[in-house]
């Protein structure tokens, strides 16, 4: 889903601030910067309130001059709930949000 919001991504303890160009249940796509590195491991930081955060940790899936592609790997239970409600927000159609947690991310 193509949705718009402040996120940083820590690397080695450095945050890199970016935006997000697409989000999912399962992964960001957000623009790029030099410290990203295929396979990297990273944690991913949204912004929704000055005091709410949604903390998930990642795998950079690929990068490239304008995207980088990061894969959730893991996260909280409360950080799941706060990401299920922000992806069926800005969904089109809030019915393929349940669709996407039958079908798995990876194989």
């Amino acid at each position: 889903m193509p949705v718009t919001f402040d996120v940083s991504i820590s690397i080695g303890g450095k945050k890199v601030s970016v935006q997000t160009l697409n989000i999912s249940l399962t992964g960001i796509l957000c623009t790029a910067d030099d410290r990203f590195q295929k396979d990297g491991e990273c944690l991913v930081i949204i912004n929704l309130d000055t005091d709410i955060h949604i903390t998930l940790q990642g795998k950079i899936l690929r990068t490239e001059a304008q995207e980088t592609a990061i894969a959730f790997s893991t996260m909280d239970e409360e950080s799941f709930a706060h990401l299920k409600r922000l992806v069926q927000y800005n969904a089109v159609d809030a019915d393929t949000i349940d669709e996407e947690l039958r079908t798995p991310a990876f194989s």
